[in-house]
């Protein structure tokens, strides 16, 4: 069905079903959207209109209903894979011919998708052959059910991939060439309707090996809106996608993804940040050159950047054909409206842009649904392409961008595209000026990726604190406060409520883990994940914000550490390159109110790194703070593994003995960190003398010589049970010579081995050291436990002994009665 054809079709239907678009609502359309446009048919029956005001019943013939309907109930009785499988091949074969019909129907499109849930590869393969001829593929699509439908066989076959034949493989490869080689010809028909573009899409996914969807759309909570800022994404849960400004700034944007990535980029070479190879590479270049074939280049394309429904698709094949400059250098200027190419190999990124009119670009920036596509574009483009990309058509219009609802965020994705040192210091001397209007006006968040893109290559970071310092300074609002003490509440309060900075009593965190509802507003997550950028960069550079965090009053850091955004920015001081002091003087801060901190999930993250990054006296101070609130933690689903770490419940048994293990702990950790260097973010030791330290673990066993040695001068270092003077006490004098002996031999091979390893870079960072806590925490709670069974074993060997004694006694006794008896005889 050609383009032509396709607007006929349109112009017959109903002027109010035709014109229902909703394009902010599908920019950025998440993986089920045609599921939930097929939603939108349900409880469509007489009288009750859905959406499209259509009946939800069936349109297939009353026997292939009801059979289908028997089928799929006996169906869901079966337990046997193969049995089911069996199943599936005989609904397929009475099926044949009418797998457009019955797919694209509301209610036997349900059953199809229940019985190939668990069809085999090639079953599904089977299915999608019968539809791929050009009309009957266009008519299953285009319709809401239907499209579900194939989406779903297709997210299906992508989870059998591994475990295909290499025949099953070579048939799938067929099947899907089937597929493009019917969208291609008709790619603006596919890509502008509402239910097909999601099939072309999923499509892509195949092809690419990999998910290049849009993001989701607008995070419908507070908490997921948080989440997508640098520095606040949810570290704790692994392998979901970023979304937002933190998939923006790249690697460094938040968390440890910047330490991985380093390190990737240390074993892999330069091309590290390159997307992988496509795994159908030949699909993905049919559907690329559909793209960029004459039908399309000008006017046609014109129109897909600004759809609704189109744009999103074009976003998946720039991400699907990220592996390949020679695509990506005939796609991007067709996607800017280029009309005349230059096809020389040495013209470079200049000749790649050179038909494109600044005009109509600039025209994509400002647009709500293009301006998805350039940020997407900016993503993949190589280095050498973004580089002539941003210094023309964006550098010479920043202030204009920055402002923009829709193409600030363009900038933001070229803050983070950034490719060197020079493009960040051109992009900081256009902004810098800007920064009061950024901060006044809402558009904060592309002064947060400036921060990051400053902090990922290093310069301008002085220069930024003092602009920012100065345009903090400015805001009315804080007045009344003095020097630098305004800059942490300022960024804490931006774009909210001003609650910090009066010290006033905070106890909605009591309520929260009380069970309550917390009312109290919440801290601004943009100005959280300025602050936490800039604490990343060196004391040279941000010591006026290091300072302001650390010097907020008791209340104040109270409440910072009981919000979501506000612990983060905490903790990336504690885990920082602050000085020692500074760290004490927050630490001291919070001591009164440590157990309101750990009252809500964010603030025992925070309590946690607070007791790894502290001496012995704050230790204690929050584990006495933390067990005369345990019941209120108890309550918690958090409250018991913080309890242990920190070994409250050890603590609250028994604090002199808390004392020493953790005394003892601090030394042994002091010794490592002596043995292997001094790293930032220590535990115990020599922090309260302004020394913080850190022991570099070293992968191949000075975690376990650590237990070893944290576990031998401690108190629950004893044996279990002791013996007797005499023979008894040299033997286990001989055998304490003799692990004496072994324990000091294993500690050279480790110091060895460590020595070693430091040489060789092989030193384990805070995450090693964050374990050996927490087994020393759970030492201290288990010392009672211990002690008890030593006690016990040294009862039972008193006992032993005692019934060797009471047999011996009998026995002798019994030996001098047989002899007396034999006396006896004698003398008769």
């Amino acid at each position: 069905m050609g383009k032509r054809r396709r607007e006929d079709v349109e112009a017959e239907e109903p002027a109010a079903e035709a014109a229902e678009a909703q394009p902010e609502a599908d920019v950025a359309a998440d993986t089920g959207g045609a599921a939930q446009d097929a939603g939108a048919y349900e409880g469509a029956e007489d009288g009750v209109g859905g959406r499209f005001g259509r009946r939800n019943r069936s349109q297939v013939n009353p026997e292939t209903l009801t059979y289908l309907e028997e089928v799929v109930g006996h169906f869901q009785t079966l337990v046997d894979d193969e049995e089911r499988s069996l199943l599936v091949g005989n609904v397929l074969d009475e099926l044949a011919g009418k797998e457009v019909k019955v797919g694209s129907d509301p209610v036997c499109s349900r059953h199809v998708e229940t019985l190939m849930a668990s069809a085999q590869a090639g079953q599904l393969l089977r299915f999608l052959t019968s539809v791929s001829d050009v009309d009957g593929l266009f008519t299953l699509v285009s319709n809401p059910f239907g499209s579900h439908v194939v989406e779903k066989l297709l997210m299906r076959l992508e989870t059998q991939l591994d475990a295909m034949s290499s025949e099953e493989y070579d048939e799938f490869v067929r099947v899907m060439t089937l597929l493009a080689d019917a969208i291609c010809p008709h790619l603006y028909d596919y890509a502008t309707d509402r239910f097909a573009t999601h099939v072309v899409r999923r499509l892509l996914c195949l092809a690419a090996g990999r998910n290049v969807l849009p993001p989701a759309g607008k995070p419908k909570t507070k908490q997921q809106q948080d989440q997508a800022l640098p520095g606040l994404e949810n570290k704790r849960r692994k392998g979901e996608a970023l979304g937002g400004l933190a998939a923006k700034l790249g690697p460094s944007g938040g968390g440890g993804g910047g330490k991985a990535a380093a390190m990737a980029a240390e074993l892999l070479g330069a091309g590290a940040d390159e997307a992988p190879p496509a795994r159908l590479p030949e699909l993905v270049a049919k559907l690329v050159n559909a793209a960029c074939g004459e039908e399309l280049v000008g006017a046609a394309m014109g129109e897909m950047v600004y759809h609704p429904y189109a744009c999103p698709l074009l976003q998946a094949l720039l991400r699907a054909a990220a592996s390949d400059r020679k695509l990506l250098r005939g796609l991007v200027p067709v996607l800017l409206g280029a009309t005349s190419f230059n096809d020389s190999a040495k013209g470079g990124a200049g000749a790649v842009l050179e038909g494109c009119k600044d005009e109509e670009v600039e025209a994509l920036f400002v647009d709500p649904t293009a301006s998805h596509l350039v940020e997407a574009l900016l993503q993949v483009l190589p280095k050498t392409l973004a580089e002539e990309f941003i210094k023309r058509f964006m550098v010479p219009r920043l202030a204009d961008l920055a402002h923009h609802p829709s193409a600030n965020f363009t900038l933001q994705a070229a803050l983070a595209a950034a490719p060197s040192k020079d493009m960040a210091k051109a992009l900081y001397e256009g902004l810098s000026s800007l920064l009061p209007d950024l901060l006044r006006k809402r558009r904060s968040g592309v002064v947060a990726a400036l921060a990051a893109c400053l902090g990922r290559h290093g310069v301008c970071q002085r220069e930024l604190c003092a602009a920012l310092g100065s345009a903090l300074g400015g805001l009315p609002q804080w007045a009344h406060l003095k020097g630098d003490a305004a800059l942490a509440p300022a960024l804490l309060c931006l774009d909210s409520v001003a609650v910090v900075g009066s010290n006033e009593p905070f106890a909605g965190a009591l309520a929260a883990g009380a069970g309550g509802d917390n009312r109290a507003p919440r801290l601004s997550a943009v100005g959280c994940s300025i602050l936490i950028q800039v604490l990343r960069y060196g004391q040279g550079a941000c010591r006026a914000f290091t300072d302001s965090v650390a010097g907020l009053q008791p209340h104040d850091a109270a409440r910072v550490g009981a919000d979501p955004s506000g612990s983060r920015v905490l903790e990336a001081l504690l885990e920082g390159n602050a000085p020692a002091k500074v760290k004490a003087g927050l630490l001291r801060a919070l001591a009164p109110h440590w157990e309101l901190v750990a009252s809500t999930g964010s603030g025992a993250f925070l309590v946690e790194a607070a007791y790894r990054s502290a001496d012995v006296e704050v230790k204690e101070a929050i584990a006495s703070r933390l067990a005369a609130s345990h019941k209120q933690l108890e309550g918690t689903h958090w409250g018991p593994q913080l309890m242990s770490k920190v070994g409250a419940s050890a603590y609250a048994r028994d604090p002199e003995q808390w004392r020493r293990h953790a005394a003892s702990a601090s030394k042994t950790l002091d010794a490592f960190a002596k043995m292997f260097g001094d790293i930032p973010a220590a535990a115990g030791g020599k922090g309260a003398k302004g020394k913080a330290e850190q022991p570099h673990q070293h992968q191949g066993g000075s975690h376990k010589a650590a237990e070893e040695a944290a576990d031998g001068p401690g108190p629950s270092g004893r044996g279990g049970g002791e013996q007797e003077e005499g023979a008894s006490g040299k033997v286990k004098k001989g055998k304490k010579d003799k692990k004496q002996k072994k324990r000091k031999a294993d500690d050279e091979e480790q110091a060895e081995a460590g020595e070693e390893g430091a040489g060789a870079g092989g030193q384990a960072g805070p995450s090693g050291q964050a374990a050996l806590e927490a087994e020393i925490g759970a030492d201290a709670e288990e010392e009672e436990a211990g002690s008890k069974q030593a006690k016990k074993k040294k009862k039972r060997a008193k006992e032993a002994e005692l019934e060797v004694v009471d047999e011996g006694t009998q026995a002798a006794a019994a030996a001098e009665g047989k002899k007396a008896k034999k006396k006896k005889k004698d003398k008769q």
